[in-house]
């Protein structure tokens, strides 16, 4: 069965509330199974996937190796042969994953000192504008239905390791790649826990302050009144006094979990669409933390901005080998809806 006679049959069993009927899944492979062997051989299901992973019909290039592999994932028997039982287990566990996917737009530290204050990103080497992420997310919040949207705060006390203004608070290792004359921007490691190596910012997002706040522009819903009935998830991180925090999901050494994964998992999330500031720190810190937890990620591009021009590309680079899809904001909606389909979901969630 070519791909282009398929109109998307995959969409269709979404619209039409089939796909966790079993019957769909027999109907599918028979459709597949198009020589009626009573099973999908190699090259058959090539053209599953071919169908399955794909926009309007145009399939998405998927490598030989992962073909294989999730080929033998699911053939138990190792007889080249997918039998129907087989194929109906890969439809429990990656086609209804991939047509009905539970997603969560993360919004990282759309903070009023990133954007306006002391450590406004417009500021740093890049020079670019914080500020411009916020039409860019409040456009996805209003015309989007992702099941929850979290809000992540850098949140931290005021003796917080982190400030270039608290590094005479403590002992400088005698490790440490720089021990006098720190500035912003320097890497100390200081004497206590954690030993681990510490960029010095300006005092920022200190607990409670005006700093700390969501920008007064960006889009903060009210679960209770919401329109659309999504769960709101609030984050905090850099809560500790010693350790810093980057990503949304743990502290930079990983000896402390925030609230994000449990509130998630709660709801049933599967698919995470992270954007915010800064591009190349806590959005890449929270997207690589939320690959190995086993989410599928979307780096959303155009709702970004960051520190250094050279890592941002970077980070991006190192995501997309992971398998987190780099998108923007206007292919969102197709992404969730099931119309746009990647392959990088199915290494996510088969782990290959």
């Amino acid at each position: 069965m070519p791909n282009s006679a398929s109109t998307d049959i995959f969409y269709r069993y979404k619209t039409q509330n089939r796909l966790k009927d079993i019957e769909t899944a027999r109907e599918c492979f028979n459709l597949f199974d198009n020589n009626k062997e009573g099973y999908l051989d190699l090259a058959k299901f090539k053209i599953f996937l071919s169908t399955l992973f794909s926009y309007n019909n145009k399939p998405y290039t998927i490598p030989e190796d992962k073909i294989i592999k999730i080929f033998d994932l699911f053939n138990i028997k190792k007889d080249t042969k997918l039998s129907l039982q087989e194929f109906e287990k890969l439809w429990i566990k990656l086609v209804i994953p991939t047509l009905c996917p539970k997603t969560a737009l993360i919004i990282v530290d759309v903070q009023n000192d990133f954007i306006s204050g002391t450590m406004s990103i417009s500021n740093c080497p890049a020079k670019q504008d914080g500020f411009e992420v916020v039409p860019c997310i409040n456009n996805m919040i209003k015309t989007i239905h992702f099941d929850a949207i979290a809000y992540t705060y850098d949140w931290h006390p005021e003796d917080h390791c982190s400030f270039i203004e608290n590094v005479d608070k403590r002992k400088i290792a005698s490790g440490s790649p720089i021990k006098e004359n720190i500035k912003v921007n320097d890497i100390v490691i200081f004497e206590d826990y954690p030993d681990i190596e510490q960029k010095l910012w300006p005092a920022h997002c200190i607990q409670g302050s005006h700093g700390s706040e969501l920008h007064p522009s960006l889009i903060d819903i009210d679960e209770k009144t919401d329109e659309m009935k999504r769960k709101k998830i609030n984050a905090y991180k850099g809560v500790k006094s010693d350790i810093d925090s980057y990503s949304a999901f743990f502290d930079n050494c990983k000896l402390n979990e925030t609230s994000l994964n449990t509130d998630l998992k709660r709801h049933g999330i599967n698919e995470l669409y992270i954007c915010g500031l800064a591009a190349d720190v806590c959005v890449a810190a929270t997207c690589n933390d939320a690959l190995d937890l086993n989410y599928r990620v979307i780096y959303v591009e155009d709702a970004c901005r960051g520190i250094v021009e050279e890592d941002i590309v970077n980070q991006k680079e190192k995501l997309a080998m992971r398998n987190a899809v780099i998108g923007n904001s206007k292919q969102v909606l197709n992404m969730i809806s099931g119309r746009d389909r990647r392959p990088e979901h199915a290494f996510v969630t088969l782990k290959i």
